[in-house]
């Protein structure tokens, strides 16, 4: 496997969750997370759904910051993220944290895509996820069409497991999993929200 390579996807998916691009993940991150994804689906501020997606995003953040116990009260640099998702969780050779991880990573971002909580991502529903996380919607069909390997024109939790494994665990470039966050060789943040 290729740190290298693995280096570039984490510091990618790292630049995605600092939505204020200030090279640090805080709790503010977390926050405007949640404010826009509550306001492209409409949810209530204080309703049942803006208290699940908060919770899950607060709970992501907490464990973040235990785990990596940042140098900085509560602020992940980019290079502690990478330095302890290579070290710690993928080429630790210790299958129950990076199975931890993937469960966590995935569970949280599942119930961000799966609005409807039908148990599938629909196209838009991905969609959407490009926009509320500001990656550029130019790589989104790729991904889904790259992702939807039956062709069922809908992702399944198992689809998208599988695609974060992908993502987080393998050196294989060639895998569809590498493009569910995007162009991991590009920038996220590229659009005007």
């Amino acid at each position: 496997m290729s740190a290298e390579f693995q280096r570039k996807k984490l510091g990618y998916f790292f630049r995605i969750l600092d939505l204020n691009s200030n090279g640090s993940l805080q709790m503010d991150d977390f926050t405007e997370m949640v404010e826009k994804v509550r306001e492209k689906l409409g949810y209530e501020p204080g309703s049942k759904e803006h208290k699940r997606i908060t919770d899950k995003a607060v709970k992501l953040f907490k464990t973040l910051v235990k785990d990596i116990k940042p140098f900085s009260f509560n602020q992940v640099t980019e290079d502690e993220w990478v330095q302890f998702f290579l070290k710690e969780v993928i080429l630790s050779k210790d299958e129950d944290t990076l199975d931890d991880y993937k469960e966590l990573i995935f569970n949280f971002m599942f119930d961000f895509f799966d609005q409807n909580r039908d148990g599938f991502i629909s196209k838009q529903e991905y969609d959407d996820f490009y926009d509320i996380f500001g990656i550029d919607r130019a790589f989104s069909d790729k991904a889904f069409s790259l992702l939807d390997k039956t062709k069922s024109y809908k992702l399944s939790r198992y689809d998208l497991m599988t695609a974060v494994e992908e993502f987080f665990a393998s050196g294989d470039k060639t895998l569809p999993g590498n493009w569910i966050f995007g162009n991991w060789e590009s920038e996220p943040h590229v659009m005007d929200l």
